[in-house]
């Protein structure tokens, strides 16, 4: 299944990527080539877990994570 993902780091960007059923977010994150630790993933608006399954339809949303010392 293909997901639309947007993300937002720093500037926004919409990506569409292929999917099998049954892939977790983390996998998601794997293909877009960002690092779980730097990211938070919603999906509808609401926070997920990196090991939860990908839910078709929905707005998938990835917010990059900045921490300052």
């Amino acid at each position: 299944m293909e997901v639309k993902v947007r993300i937002l780091a720093g500037e926004e960007e919409e990506r569409s990527v292929e999917i099998s059923e049954g892939e977790t977010y983390e996998s998601l994150l794997e293909k877009l080539g960002l690092n779980p630790v730097e990211v938070i993933v919603l999906h509808d608006g609401e926070p997920v877990p990196e090991d939860e399954r990908v839910r078709e339809g929905g707005k998938i949303e990835i917010i990059r994570v900045v921490s300052s010392g």
